[in-house]
């Protein structure tokens, strides 16, 4: 939906993802979405040169959040929260809905 104005789908997952769950990384938006990580890292490297994300590490997890001195931020999540609106319930609820806790050890899938 977003991708004329960004140029990509995959960014515009990741900075859906990022507004839905607050803080994302890669290996986890390629593996909700089955796209190669190596996609997924370049995009974010993109967005953290642009400004719109910032990174830090937590062990060797690099995470992204929206940066909060980029100017556009408040017009970017207004964008971000109407494009949610026009996606599907059960497509909201598969990719972008964010785990509460993990999964009790023992429980069958």
């Amino acid at each position: 939906m977003l991708e004329p104005i960004l140029g990509n789908n995959i960014k515009e997952k990741i900075l859906l993802t990022a507004f839905v769950r607050q803080e994302v990384y890669a290996r986890d938006i390629a593996a909700i979405f089955d796209i190669y990580l190596l996609s997924v890292q370049n995009q974010l490297k993109r967005l953290e040169k642009g400004g719109v994300l910032a990174s830090r590490l937590k062990g060797r997890t690099r995470l992204y959040v929206f940066n909060p001195r980029y100017p556009f931020l408040k017009e970017l999540k207004a964008l971000l929260e109407k494009a949610l609106l026009f996606i599907p319930k059960a497509k909201i609820d598969k990719y972008y809905t964010p785990r509460l806790r993990p999964r009790r050890s023992g429980k069958p899938l």
